[in-house]
C-alpha cells in the first residue's frame, strides 16, 4: 500500500479540489490493484502438476518443466514465475510472456488472468499515474478470463476487489461487484461467502464480515484456502486498527487448526502477539511458520527483524532485514520500510 503522505502538498501551495480528487483517485487505484493482485500468490494453475510446484515454491523445476510445454498455462505459469512486484525489469518481461500466451491461446482464460494479475503489479511498481493508466487494462483482461471461464473464482475475487477500491470515475462499481456475488451464489455458494465477505467489509460492516468467513467450508482446494485465508486478512488488520487483539487470536488459532499445514495462520498469529507486544511470542511464532506450507511468500525476515528491533537485539535484527531485502517476489511496501529500518540500524542495502 503507497502511503498518502507522498501526495501531500508543498509547503504554502493550495491543492485545488480537482488536483486532490486526482491524487485520491490514484491513491485507490494503486491500493485496489496491491488487494487485488495479491492472492494471486496462493495458487491459481489448473494444471495438478504445476499447481503442486507452483505451492510448494518449487520454482526452479516449475521453470524447467514449463519451458517444454506449450500449453496456456505452462505460458501462464512463466509469465508468473518471471514476475517480481520489486523488479520492473522482471515485471516487462513478465508481461511479454503473458502477452505471447495470449497471442498463441487468445482464448486461455489462464492467460488473460495472468495478464491482469502482472499489469496489476507493474501498476503498483510503476507509481500512481501508472496505476492509473493501467487499471482499465486490467479490468479487460480479469473480465475476460471470467467470461472465458465463469468458476475461475481467483479472477472472481480479484475482479470484485478492483470494483469495490477503485473509484466510479476510474471504472469501479458497487453494483458489478455485487453481481459478482449473485451470479455464482447457487452454483459456488462457498465463492459467494468470501465474495459477500468483501461487499459488507466496503460498508465496515466487520461483524457481517466474521460471519460469513465463518461459515466457509474450507474444503481441499489449496487455491481456494489461499482466497479465504487473504480475505481473512482483511478483517484481522480491521482487528488490529481497533485493538481487538482478542478477537483476532481466537479466531487466527481456529484457523490454524483448520488447516494444521499453513504458515499463513500461524504467521498471523505472530502479527497479534506482536501487535500486544508479545515480541517473544511472536518470534516463536513467525518461526514456527517458516517450517509450514507457503511460507516461501509470506515476509517472515521482516517480521522477525522488526520483533527483534522492537526486544533491542540490534545485530539479529539487522540480519534479518539484510536477508529479507534480497529475497525477490516480496511486496515493495515491505522492503521501502525493511531498507528504512536497515538506515535506522546503520546497515542500509546498497
Amino acid at each position: 500500500m503507497i502511503s498518502l503522505l507522498l501526495f501531500k502538498p508543498r509547503p504554502g501551495v493550495a491543492s485545488s479540489p480537482m488536483s486532490c480528487m486526482t491524487r485520491s483517485v490514484l491513491v485507490a487505484i494503486a491500493i485496489a490493484l496491491s488487494a487485488a493482485a495479491a492472492p494471486a500468490q496462493a495458487a491459481w494453475l489448473r494444471d495438478e502438476q504445476l499447481q503442486r510446484l507452483w505451492e510448494q515454491g518449487k520454482r526452479e523445476e516449475l521453470a524447467l518443466i514449463t519451458q517444454s510445454r506449450k500449453t496456456p498455462e505452462a505460458w501462464a505459469a512463466q509469465a508468473m514465475l518471471a514476475s517480481d512486484p520489486s523488479d520492473k525489469a522482471a515485471l516487462d518481461r513478465a508481461q511479454g510472456i503473458a502477452e505471447g500466451c495470449l497471442k498463441q491461446h487468445p482464448d486461455a482464460a489462464a492467460c488473460h488472468y495472468v495478464l491482469g494479475t502482472v499489469l496489476s503489479a507493474k501498476g503498483i511498481a510503476g507509481g500512481m499515474f501508472q496505476a492509473m493508466r493501467l487499471v482499465g487494462r486490467v479490468f479487460e483482461a480479469w473480465e475476460t478470463a471470467l467470461r472465458l471461464e465463469p468458476t475461475m473464482f481467483e479472477a472472481r475475487i480479484a475482479l470484485q476487489q478492483a470494483y469495490l477500491l477503485v473509484p466510479a470515475m476510474a471504472g469501479g462499481s458497487v453494483g458489478k461487484a455485487a453481481a459478482l456475488e449473485a451470479a455464482v451464489r447457487d452454483t459456488q455458494p462457498e465463492v459467494a461467502k468470501l465474495l459477500r465477505a468483501n461487499l459488507a467489509a466496503k460498508k465496515d460492516r466487520w461483524d457481517e464480515v466474521e460471519r460469513e468467513l465463518v461459515s466457509v467450508q474450507l474444503g481441499d482446494s489449496a487455491s481456494f484456502q489461499g482466497q479465504a485465508l487473504a480475505t481473512w486478512q482483511g478483517l484481522l488488520r480491521h482487528w488490529l486498527q481497533v485493538n481487538d487483539h482478542a478477537r483476532a487470536r481466537e479466531r487466527m488459532t481456529q484457523l490454524s487448526r483448520a488447516l494444521p499445514q499453513s504458515a499463513v495462520p500461524v504467521f498471523t498469529l505472530g502479527r497479534v502477539a506482536a501487535d500486544e507486544g508479545r515480541h517473544e511470542d511472536a518470534i516463536r511464532l513467525y518461526e514456527r511458520a517458516r517450517t509450514l506450507g507457503g511460507a516461501h511468500t509470506l515476509p517472515i525476515d521482516y517480521r522477525l527483524g522488526i520483533a527483534h528491533m522492537d526486544l533491542g537485539d540490534k545485530e539479529r535484527a539487522r540480519a534479518l532485514l539484510q536477508r529479507f531485502v534480497q529475497t525477490p517476489r516480496m511486496a515493495p511496501n515491505n522492503l521501502s520500510d525493511a531498507r528504512k529500518r536497515l538506515e535506522a540500524l546503520g546497515a542500509a542495502d546498497r
